[in-house]
């Protein structure tokens, strides 16, 4: 055998047994689309653009043809993705990234560019850049990433009239395609306080995890964004993929770091999964001693005579009495209150005037019976405790509701404040604001925003975590019981997650 030849085998051998995994990964043309906006005139970010620019260096270095662009107007963004469709070859890999403003309206996602003038629903069609566009332009692609770190605050959101959430709609992803949200659909994430925002941050360390395919990278993405937000942005995936791919592929010399890299994943899922577990286990107990206290509550003030309560001053209208022992219930039922009201929406019979009369004044009755059973545990009631009592969870999932809704008040960034009050029709009303300069100015915000919509000045329950049980008890006053139904159900929906 020649030298010549001997070489050319040692080199073919050398490329399979170390080289081959990136040599294929090499041969395969990539392109990428890097957009970051930042620069909006009346709601700047910090970060997309760094981020955009740190993603944009990672990716070429791992052998993309990168385009990237910054604080793009509407015409831009939409050219540059058609131009990104054109550069897309049969078998090729591609990458479209995007940081900034994302909304959604009526179910469909829109990319919001720095010139936006977005003054309705109908107005965001026009001034953004529907996802679907971007999503048409992947055809000729073997395998697609869709990377939207785009869930911010919707600075737009107040002109809309039936937007039912912040965040971005849940997409299905076209066949070949990997859709990655920095938050769960319908959610917000943070814009980061670093160079970078948390999700990117994140995404840039997992690229380099050597032999990871690409939705264990994302995955680990998962576990530390849920890891350094104590659960409250968990970054989603919607995927259809039908082949592999590696960012950074393993080589002989990686096998025991991707080993490692592996146990470590492992370990933290485990360690998410035991947190989640003994969360569940501390707000079920949580949800029992509330609900045993309530029952008690108010089986106490059902058997009580009517002379052993007192009227409180101002509070309740003259004349309040408790009503006789109620009878006995299935607990399994209805565990949490022992003389629920007779709601008119329920009521049997006739629908005559002095039958409606008679049931208006049943509920009434009630509803001062609960309010001086509120009076009575003055100094010891919480949120969800004053809750309870006032608006009667019919089952153990409603009060865990009202659990969950107490912590997430108490979770939120300091200075905060929870503002209720009624409209017009008697329905419930509020507003809830954090992260402001002060307490005062969180509380003024939070009065003032919920008293827009009202038809009298809010009370504010909570600030800072703490629950305001005076204004409670003032707010509870000024209503009658009269549709209990319907004012429990308005409490329930009361929406306590951050936007």
């Amino acid at each position: 055998m020649s030298i010549a030849a001997f070489l050319r085998r040692a080199i073919a051998a050398a490329l399979i047994l170390g080289g081959a995994p990136a040599l294929a990964a090499n041969a395969e043309p990539r392109v990428a689309l890097v957009i970051g906006n930042a620069a909006y005139p009346a709601a700047p970010l910090r970060n997309p653009a760094n981020d955009a620019n740190a993603i944009a260096a990672r990716l070429r270095a791992m052998g993309f043809e990168v385009v990237l662009r910054t604080n793009v107007t509407q015409r831009e963004f939409t050219r540059a993705v058609s131009q990104f469709g054109q550069a897309l070859k049969p078998g090729s890999v591609a990458l479209f990234y995007y940081a900034g403003h994302g909304m959604q309206v009526r179910g469909r996602n829109f990319l919001i560019p720095v010139d936006a003038d977005i003054q309705s629903e109908a107005s965001a069609r026009s001034e953004s850049v529907d996802l679907d566009l971007v999503l048409e332009q992947l055809g000729p692609s073997r395998l697609s990433m869709v990377i939207l770190d785009a869930c911010r605050n919707n600075p737009f959101e107040g002109k809309f009239r039936t937007t039912r959430g912040s965040g971005l709609a849940q997409v299905d992803a076209p066949k070949g395609t990997l859709l990655a949200y920095a938050t769960a659909p319908g959610k917000v994430a943070s814009d980061g306080e670093g160079v970078n925002g948390l999700y990117t941050a994140e995404l840039l360390k997992a690229m380099e995890i050597p032999g990871a395919k690409v939705e264990e990278v994302f995955k680990a993405v998962r576990v530390n964004v849920i890891k350094a937000t104590a659960g409250e942005q968990i970054p989603w995936e919607s995927s259809s993929l039908t082949g592999d791919y590696y960012f950074k592929p393993a080589t002989a010399t990686a096998d025991a770091g991707k080993a490692a890299g592996q146990a470590e994943m492992q370990s933290k899922l485990d360690a998410e999964r035991q947190a989640r577990e003994k969360e569940a286990q501390a707000l079920k107990a949580e949800m029992e001693k509330l609900r045993e206290e309530v029952r008690r509550l108010s089986v106490a003030s059902a058997a009580a005579p009517p002379a052993a309560a007192a009227v409180p001053e101002a509070k309740v209208p003259a004349g309040a009495a408790a009503p006789a022992a109620a009878k006995k219930r299935n607990e399994t039922a209805r565990p949490v209150d022992a003389a629920q009201p007779v709601e008119p929406a329920k009521a049997a019979g006739p629908k005559s005037g002095p039958a409606i009369a008679q049931l208006r004044g049943a509920a009434a009755k009630e509803w001062k019976r609960r309010l001086l059973v509120l009076e009575g545990e003055r100094g010891r009631l919480t949120f969800a405790k004053a809750a309870a009592i006032l608006f009667a969870p019919l089952n153990d999932e409603q009060l865990t509701v009202l659990v969950e809704k107490e912590r997430a008040l108490k979770d939120m960034p300091y200075h905060a404040a929870f503002a209720v009050g009624f409209n017009s029709s008697g329905a419930i009303t509020y507003w809830r604001t954090w992260g402001e300069r002060t307490t005062a100015f969180a509380t003024e915000t939070a009065q003032g925003k919920c008293t827009n919509i009202s038809a009298a000045p809010c009370a504010v329950l909570m600030v800072n975590g703490d629950f305001r049980e005076a204004q409670f008890l003032e707010w509870a006053g000024r209503a009658d019981g009269g549709n209990l139904a319907r004012m429990r159900a308005a409490i329930l929906r009361v929406r306590t997650d951050r936007r």
